[in-house]
């Protein structure tokens, strides 16, 4: 714990502005309230990813005080799809927790994991967000890591781009905001102005770090390049002068993203989504549709 609080002071020190925490499930950790506490009397916001089985009353209570942010997991719009995902028994557990968000004034957003189990519910998870009082629905397509690579459950592309249009569509017909995360090339499927196209994986805007201190290559992966334990401003220099960094930041460029509009924005798509298909963290995505007109 002293650590953590340590490491919290640092990161206040250096000009950090926000903190996220993930998972994991965060609210198994017996010191998340004095990290959030920490993070907030430090001057930071905060938000947490979480699937909400474990929230309780007193819980509820102390994210409303300390106003964080949640990205709740709701992989599916039916109980049915959802246990086959998250268990027996475990829709019940997150309508109850979504219940003691809405009592406690504590802002959320859901999250679908888009998998093969899932992806043709888009436009349904998008109406059940809006009706259970989400700010907004979010997709983020399954990377065939752990579990997901084991059950062979990670999304084809034509599965991602199919979840992507419908998601648009939903969102447009409702007028309801969206977010897509770790997917740049959507911009090149839809235009709508109620969703935000997350990016900046391959920039400096965001760093990912593991429970025990390890700034990792991305959060997918395991790539551990430094560890804060020798001082945040260290760990940073010994980041950004690895190779391996270096290369995700100043990706080589091959077609189709040499010539697409996105190029500046979007540098050839996951890295990790490139490395767990294609064996390299070279451009372009795998799933970028660009890619699937030249193959």
């Amino acid at each position: 714990m002293d650590d953590a609080l340590r490491f919290i002071e640092e990161i206040s020190d250096y000009g950090v502005e926000h903190v996220a925490l993930t998972g994991g499930e965060p609210f198994l950790r017996r010191d998340l309230t004095e990290i959030i506490r920490a993070i907030r009397d430090h001057g930071m916001s905060c938000n947490m990813s979480t699937n909400l089985t474990c929230l309780n009353r007193r819980l509820a209570e102390f994210l409303g005080r300390y106003d964080v942010y949640l990205y709740v997991s709701l992989d599916g719009s039916m109980p049915e799809t959802y246990e086959r995902i998250r268990g027996h028994g475990n829709w019940k557990r997150f309508m109850g927790g979504v219940k003691l968000l809405k009592e406690y004034g504590v802002s959320f957003s859901t999250v679908m994991a888009v998998c093969k189990y899932n992806y043709m519910e888009t436009k349904d998870y998008v109406r059940l967000a809006e009706k259970i009082g989400a700010e907004s629905s979010c997709i983020i397509p399954v990377l065939p890591v752990g579990r997901a690579k084991e059950n062979n459950v990670a999304p084809s592309r034509e599965e991602v781009i199919h979840s992507v249009k419908v998601f648009g569509e939903a969102c447009d017909e409702l007028g309801y905001n969206g977010c897509i995360w770790c997917y740049t090339p959507a911009k090149l499927l839809i235009a709508s102005p109620y969703i935000y196209v997350t990016s900046g994986c391959r920039t400096d805007s965001v760093i990912d770090m593991d429970p025990a201190g390890n700034i990792l290559l991305c959060d997918t992966l395991d790539y551990k390049i430094a560890n804060v334990k020798d001082g945040f401003s260290n760990a940073l220099k010994e980041y950004y002068s690895n190779e391996l960094v270096k290369k995700v930041m100043n990706p080589t460029l091959s077609e189709p993203c040499r010539s697409c509009k996105l190029r500046d924005i979007c540098m050839g798509g996951c890295y990790a989504r490139s490395l767990l298909l294609k064996g390299s963290l070279d451009p372009p995505d795998p799933y970028c549709p660009l890619v699937s007109k030249i193959e």
